[in-house]
């Protein structure tokens, strides 16, 4: 895990490859936020990352995530990782946003959860830009149908899309997939329901996040960047 003063210094040079790749998009830097990849990360780290500057943190995987929010629980919290039905009803009130709502079946259980605890969720509708078997997310084609069942909810609330894009050493290739992803949500941020209000467009980890800011993402997911190389299992 990463020194406390790599830690520092990773955080800031972070946030100056997000201004840098804002100044060559010609977009404001305030229109990014920056989430710390949490997964394998201590608390002990994670509350020095937040001393240094980091708001919001993303975990993979509830049974991992659970623990940490015991200790931290005045912190931001988003949920990154794929989500199983049968996990929502321990997630749905401690997350600020879940960003893999992939099927019906998920907006069934968060609105069943969230109606009986008179509680709000926002989500955002992964996508599986590259069409891979082995990533969540949906296909374009479902994603009318995805938001037609969440504008019938009175408590799931639709923030926008998520997307992991297919590794690529084309840069033109991976900048076609974050561009889709950009012309998915400006097409979708026209909706006008109480259910559904297209914000936030979350694209972009460690090894694309700037080429991600310069195609309009609004929240980049950064762990390795941050915390360094986490151990193998």
């Amino acid at each position: 895990m990463v020194e406390k003063e790599m830690l520092k210094k990773n955080i800031e040079d972070v946030i100056n490859r997000i201004e840098k790749a804002c100044i060559r998009s010609g977009r404001n830097p305030s229109e990014i936020s920056l989430l710390g990849a949490t997964k394998g990360v201590d608390v002990e780290t994670i509350k020095l990352a937040n001393q240094f500057g980091l708001k919001i943190f993303g975990e993979n995987r509830v049974q991992e995530f659970l623990p940490k929010f015991q200790y931290l629980p005045y912190l931001e919290w988003h949920f990154i990782g794929r989500l199983q039905t049968n996990k929502i009803k321990y997630i749905f009130d401690k997350v600020s946003l879940i960003h893999s709502i992939d099927s019906p079946q998920q907006i069934d259980e968060l609105e069943k959860r969230c109606a009986k605890a008179g509680k709000a969720c926002n989500v955002l509708i992964e996508i599986n830009i590259g069409g891979e078997e082995s990533k969540g997310g949906v296909s374009i084609e479902k994603v009318d149908d995805l938001i037609e069942k969440i504008s019938n909810c009175s408590h799931v609330i639709l923030k926008g899309f998520m997307t992991i894009p297919p590794i690529e050493d084309d840069d033109k290739k991976l900048r076609w997939y974050f561009r889709r992803m950009k012309e998915i949500f400006e097409k979708y941020k026209k909706l006008n329901y109480n259910s559904v209000k297209i914000e936030v467009l979350s694209m972009g980890m460690s090894n694309d996040f700037e080429v991600a800011i310069e195609e309009g993402a609004t929240l980049v997911r950064i762990g390795t960047k941050i915390f360094g190389e986490r151990p193998k299992k």
